[in-house]
């Protein structure tokens, strides 16, 4: 194996969800932008190649399959050596990606101070206690070797053969004079979970009164449950095609004029593709996963007296999204959609 090409050899590590991922790359385009001739690889997991693809400031997708035998996790720490990088970001700072950084034995394995863990780094950073958009915080990490990041925007690069997908299936559904607006109800964290019969009452209201054409998304595991929602309904919305990769789902909601959810990793794709977004959040604070002062990404969020927030175990008593109403977030919905719609006739 070849050592790493260019001046300065970057590996940014995370193998965690969807979501994170794409918060992710801002670094990359960073390091690109700053350091042109820098060789940049990113080290993820198979479910999140599709993240990653067409990326213009990216060299290389590294795979890293969990389930491999020992003998081929053996190589492939092996293989990452071999590379020589210079700089290793980690960004999950698990006990495995932690291992992976140390073993790399990089001029510069970066992460943050973690019991432990801090030990497979010898750039440690300390978390900054202050609440910030999760992009800035990542950005901590890459100002340790001098660079700058370059604003919030997330890069998602949809190929022209996903775009005619969704243009097809768009032509099918959409209603005269209403909104286009996609919906995902579901999330990986019980938490982050509206009830599913509240996301059907706003799904009506979005239809009768703004005439709205309806788009339920949906992935792998979830179609079932998203039907059921759709069956709780009095009006008649759509459920997405089936999409084989990340590239046809964002597609569908770039050409969207609303995406409407809970906070996960799709609400992130749409934001990524310029989407306005209205976002309902339970536990989880709207600072660390919205854009800061961002017009085109509007959430609610109920403060209650819970004490000391701990999602994790408080999962079956979720106050703070038993207080969020359908009306309440239909507000956000038509408002937003008011003011993007003036704001398109002023630029015309």
């Amino acid at each position: 194996m070849e050592s790493v090409k260019g001046s300065r050899g970057f590996l940014i590590v995370h193998t965690g969800q969807i979501g994170d991922n794409l918060l992710t790359t801002p670094v990359i385009r960073s390091i690109k932008k700053n350091t042109p001739d820098a060789y940049i690889a990113f080290l993820t997991v198979p479910s999140n190649y599709h993240v990653f693809t067409y990326n213009a400031y990216l060299d290389e997708i590294m795979l890293l399959d969990k389930s491999m035998p020992v003998g081929d996790y053996t190589r492939f720490l092996l293989s990452i050596k071999k590379r020589r990088f210079e700089v290793v970001l980690d960004y999950l700072c698990n006990p495995r990606t932690a291992f992976i950084t140390w073993f790399s034995d990089a001029k510069h394995r970066i992460g943050y101070d973690l019991r432990f863990r801090k030990y497979a780094y010898n750039v440690i950073v300390k978390r900054d206690p202050s609440p910030k958009y999760s992009v800035d915080f990542k950005y901590d990490l890459l100002k340790t070797v001098g660079i700058q990041g370059d604003g919030f925007g997330l890069d998602l690069f949809v190929p022209e053969a996903a775009h005619r997908f969704a243009s097809e299936f768009l032509n099918s559904v959409r209603r005269n004079g209403g909104p286009v607006i996609t919906i995902s109800p579901v999330s990986r964290r019980a938490y982050k979970q509206w009830q599913p019969e509240k996301f059907a009452v706003l799904a009506d209201m979005l239809i009768s009164r703004l005439g709205a054409s309806l788009i339920f998304l949906w992935g792998p595991g979830e179609k079932t449950y998203v039907q059921q929602i759709m069956y709780m309904m009095k009006q008649k919305p759509f459920l997405s095609p089936q999409t084989q990769t990340i590239k046809e789902l964002a597609a569908l909601i770039c050409r969207a004029d609303m995406h409407i959810g809970n906070d996960n990793g799709i609400k992130h794709i749409a934001v990524a593709m310029g989407t306005p977004t209205v976002t309902v959040h339970g536990p989880s604070d709207p600072v660390s996963w919205e854009p800061p002062n961002s017009p085109l990404n509007v959430w609610i969020k109920k403060d209650v007296d819970c004490g000391k927030c701990t999602p994790s175990t408080c999962k079956y008593n979720l106050k703070c999204l038993d207080a969020i109403q359908p009306d309440e977030v239909l507000i956000l919905a038509q408002g937003l959609y008011e003011r993007v719609k003036k704001d398109q006739k002023s630029s015309v």
